[in-house]
């Protein structure tokens, strides 16, 4: 495909998104980018700075990458995915890490929060043992909050980072 061509898709994809599923409705108002600074929760803790991107063709799912950075500014860590959306609050998620680690998730979005439990993990060989994850995604007045859970080697899942993030861009309207 040329690059002319691309573009003319690309651009059409933006304008169907102003015709929107009804089930993006429940998460408009996780749409757009952020960026903040969030910590570690683990022992020893630590902190970083985090950008986050959610958007859509205007199709039932939402397509979100981030990027996290050492303090000292060297990238730390990266993940894309999307929410799949189905009626009644039901939402799923599928995440890629660069580390080899992919998750599965399912869950529902009330008000302005959604939550998210693994139901699948997959490793590539060397990856770390990561055998359960856990999400929230909020919005608590302007900020958005994101708390990630993370389980090792067969133990429940426990507070491993949270990040709290400002809007810089808003969706296309």
């Amino acid at each position: 495909m040329t690059a002319t061509r691309y573009g003319a898709r690309v651009s059409a994809a933006r304008e169907d998104a102003s015709r929107h599923h009804p089930f993006l409705d429940q998460v408009s108002w996780l749409l757009g980018s952020w960026v903040g600074e969030g910590e570690g929760l683990w022992d020893g803790g630590f902190e970083f700075e985090d950008a986050l991107t959610y958007a859509t063709d205007g199709r039932p799912r939402v397509e979100f990458r981030q990027l996290t950075w050492d303090k000292d500014g060297s990238m730390s860590h990266s993940e894309a995915g999307y929410l799949l959306l189905e009626d009644g609050g039901v939402v799923h998620m599928t995440v890629a890490e660069p580390s080899g680690v992919t998750e599965t998730l399912s869950g529902t979005v009330a008000g302005e929060s959604v939550t998210l439990r693994s139901v699948e993990i997959g490793h590539t060989p060397g990856a770390k043992p990561v055998t359960a994850t856990a999400r929230r995604i909020s919005l608590h007045e302007d900020d958005l909050v994101v708390e990630v859970d993370i389980g090792m080697n067969d133990e429940p899942p426990v507070p491993h980072t949270r990040s709290l993030l400002r809007r810089t861009v808003s969706p296309a309207t």
